[in-house]
């Protein structure tokens, strides 16, 4: 029986210990080895992905899913924007392991497909990314001299090599964000600069908006668009569990 204390000890693995056991081909005739699909264009997703030292050892894809039809339906859910974020994750990747499933070719090791999703929470409101200029500018205003929380939901799907899929993990990590008060002149000259435009909440903290924050409470790659340490470690856990498997 491990005790209270003993189990406190006991380390979970993460991916800097288990990445060769990733490679970016389904057709890699390795056991215990996996296939990782990161369901996303994202820069700043592969960005840390690459960070991560998996460069070389994934692929990416974009979801074959109708991502604003369905934030309509979530919507209409009322769910809270932490729950809303994991079920868009968990579409993004179910859909393109659904859409692999089907497809003709051969598959001898298993594929994760990894997808994530960001929103910018403010009094319990979702922001999204700005559909213009001027929703950019009154998302930024609501967020000048205001704490905000910013959650991403991020699920893993499996694809086996005879097509089942089954959901691996899922989960949303969040951070909360202190804004300093913003000027009209920072805020049209930010939104100016074309940065605000493809990211939740109109800004990105690893760029030119990461001078607008005075503080952050949580994980900084959270707020950048997935986090770094619960992604390593869920990941780690189910590699690990396809290498005791074989």
């Amino acid at each position: 029986m491990i005790s209270r204390n003993d189990a406190q000890t006991v380390a979970s693995p993460l991916l800097v210990s288990l990445k060769e056991r990733l490679t970016s081909s389904p057709t890699a005739n390795q056991n215990g080895t996996a296939c990782l699909v990161l369901a996303s264009q994202s820069p700043r997703r592969r960005e840390i992905l690459d960070m991560m030292g998996l460069a070389g050892k994934y692929s990416c894809e974009p979801p074959p899913l109708d991502e604003s039809a369905l934030q309509v339906e979530l919507v209409k859910q009322n769910l809270h924007p932490s729950q809303y974020t994991r079920r868009l994750a968990e579409a993004k990747a179910h859909s393109l392991a659904t859409a692999h499933s089907i497809e003709q070719g051969t598959r001898s090791i298993p594929i994760f497909y990894l997808g994530s999703d960001t929103v910018v929470d403010i009094d319990d409101r979702i922001l999204e990314k700005p559909r213009d200029e001027n929703e950019a500018k009154s998302m930024l205003r609501t967020l000048s001299g205001r704490e905000h929380q910013v959650h991403t939901g991020v699920a893993g799907y499996r694809l086996s090599p005879d097509s089942d899929i089954s959901l691996a993990f899922s989960f949303t990590e969040s951070a909360h964000v202190t804004f300093a008060n913003l000027t009209d002149a920072d805020i049209d000259a930010y939104i100016a600069s074309g940065e605000p435009m493809d990211k939740a909440g109109s800004y990105g903290i690893q760029g030119i908006g990461g001078q607008m924050v005075e503080q952050i409470a949580g994980d900084f790659f959270t707020v950048m668009g997935l986090p770094m340490h619960q992604t390593s470690k869920h990941l780690a856990e189910a590699i690990a569990k396809e290498y005791d498997q074989n």
